[in-house]
């Protein structure tokens, strides 16, 4: 059975019309629209506005007679009707001030037909294909619903006349406070100083190697969010499980050893501490999704529902984008197409909720290669993409991650890396639950804001991150287009 799909007839009868008879808007009608963009008339509208394309597109000028000519080339002037049909369209233009509307109109049928076909097509593959994996189907039916739909209307140009004075407005209207942030707080002070906060609509990748403590940096932040503005925080872990993830939150916040925690070695007083602190959870909105398997369009579809169900997110963060599942085999071997695809949807989907994506990422082992082992924005894996995308790139470097492993980073010969102290005088007697290591945070992007970094110290027994009490005294710099941020704290490193 043909379906009659919607369009306009008369609109695209009258934009035909008026190419024929204005040069100036004839020009903006060929470049804002598409053959498929008509639709009626038998797709004799389609044939002629090719044929006008065809002429726009060698300089040549579009009128009756040269439309006319153009279609006697191609044998297709009997097929629209004849020259008749082009003098009708003519006859359909009373002025020429509305033909803006008439495009959009046209571009919004296109869109709506395309949504149309599309549906039925998973329609008619539901019916006619065996499907096997009902989930591996939903996630590809979305995926080409998304590819239509991400080709809504855009706004137009904004003229500065009236955007500079909506701003300016706010400008003055806005009375800040000395140390205030406008984003999400991430729960520690001069991190927060540094980048402003966790803000609307961007994605903030945090990058670190295995095992420095980016997932419990990545945790703390989200009980952060979720604790601080009571509104719903999604955790998608691909690695870990909830039970996993609630243990270590436990630990984080009752000051008791995850390992003790896993074992059940507990006394009666950490019982009743952990019985507080269970408390404390319960009533944060934190929802955590440990599918191991989810794809990319899983998190899109989970963080709609969630915002849909619980109200506007404070924060959606993912651990890790190396784990996003590709069920489709959509990219294969390709490893830096399918990072790229993955890191342009989570800043997608960053502007689609307004609320921020924080994205944890893997190194490359270039790093430790390397003399100087503090991470740089090339050693992010896979995928330029990931850079180029993000708003805020953040890297974790903990010397102490080296010292654990044997390697000796000397401290006396300049250009070497140093270890830092921990608060405590001396590491070599102190256990574990209550080692704390530091732990630089390097914010090596910062779209609206500063480069530089900072520092924590982290408690691994606990996986919680706090902040000392008297930081170095780290440069800070401008965002500087172009700039490699290792080369502005080379001085800062080879210092004696």
């Amino acid at each position: 059975m043909i379906k009659n799909y919607p369009c306009d007839e008369n609109s695209e009868n009258t934009l035909l019309g008026i190419c024929l008879l204005d040069s100036k808007c004839a020009s903006e009608i060929l470049v804002s629209l598409t053959g498929d963009d008509f639709y009626a008339g038998n797709s004799r509208n389609k044939i002629i506005f090719q044929a006008m394309k065809t002429l726009y597109d060698a300089g040549s000028a579009i009128d009756i007679t040269t439309v006319t000519n153009q279609l006697m080339n191609t044998k297709e002037l009997a097929r629209i009707g004849g020259v008749d049909y082009l003098v009708n369209l003519a006859k359909l233009v009373t002025n020429f001030q509305n033909y803006e509307f008439y495009i959009q109109n046209v571009k919004d049928l296109t869109l709506l037909r395309n949504l149309l076909k599309e549906i039925d097509r998973i329609e008619n593959d539901y019916q006619s294909k065996q499907i096997k994996d009902i989930n591996g189907f939903v996630a590809e039916c979305e995926a080409k619903l998304n590819k239509i739909t991400e080709r809504r209307r855009v706004s137009d140009f904004v003229s500065t006349r009236d955007a500079a004075r909506i701003v300016g407005e706010k400008i003055q209207q806005s009375h800040g406070v000395e140390g205030s942030i406008t984003g999400i707080s991430t729960g520690f002070e001069r991190l927060d100083g540094l980048i402003n906060g966790m803000n609307k609509s961007e994605l903030i990748i945090l990058a670190a190697r295995p095992s420095v403590g980016k997932s419990a940096l990545a945790l703390n932040i989200a009980y952060n969010a979720a604790a601080k503005t009571n509104k719903p925080v999604a955790l998608f872990s691909l690695e870990m499980s909830t039970d996993m993830i609630l243990k270590r939150l436990f630990a984080s916040q009752s000051s008791i050893s995850y390992d003790a925690i896993q074992k059940g070695i507990l006394s009666t007083n950490q019982r009743l501490k952990l019985k507080e602190v269970e408390n404390d959870l319960a009533s944060v909105p934190l929802y955590i999704d440990d599918s191991s398997g989810s794809s990319i369009e899983d998190i899109v579809l989970k963080s709609r529902k969630l915002k849909e169900s619980m109200g506007d997110l404070a924060l959606i963060v993912v651990d890790y984008i190396g784990l996003i599942n590709d069920p489709q085999n959509m990219f294969r071997d390709n490893e830096q197409a399918k990072i790229a695809f993955f890191s342009r949807r989570l800043k997608m989907l960053s502007g689609e909720l307004s609320c921020p994506v924080l994205s944890l990422s893997q190194l490359n082992r270039q790093t430790d290669a390397r003399e100087n082992k503090r991470p740089q924005l090339s050693d992010l894996r896979s995928s330029g993409a990931i850079e180029q995308d993000a708003d805020k790139v953040m890297f974790l470097y903990r010397p102490a991650y080296y010292k654990n492993q044997g390697i000796s980073l000397d401290t006396s010969a300049k250009g070497k890396e140093q270890i830092q102290p921990t608060p405590q005088a001396n590491q070599q007697q102190i256990p574990d639950d209550k080692r704390a290591d530091l732990v630089e945070v390097i914010v090596a992007k910062n779209r609206s804001g500063r480069v530089g970094k900072t520092e924590l110290f982290f408690m691994p027994a606990f996986g919680r991150f706090f902040t000392p009490e008297k930081e170095n005294n780290f440069p800070s710099m401008p965002n500087m287009p172009g700039a490699n941020y290792s080369d502005k704290f080379k001085d800062a490193d080879n210092d004696d």
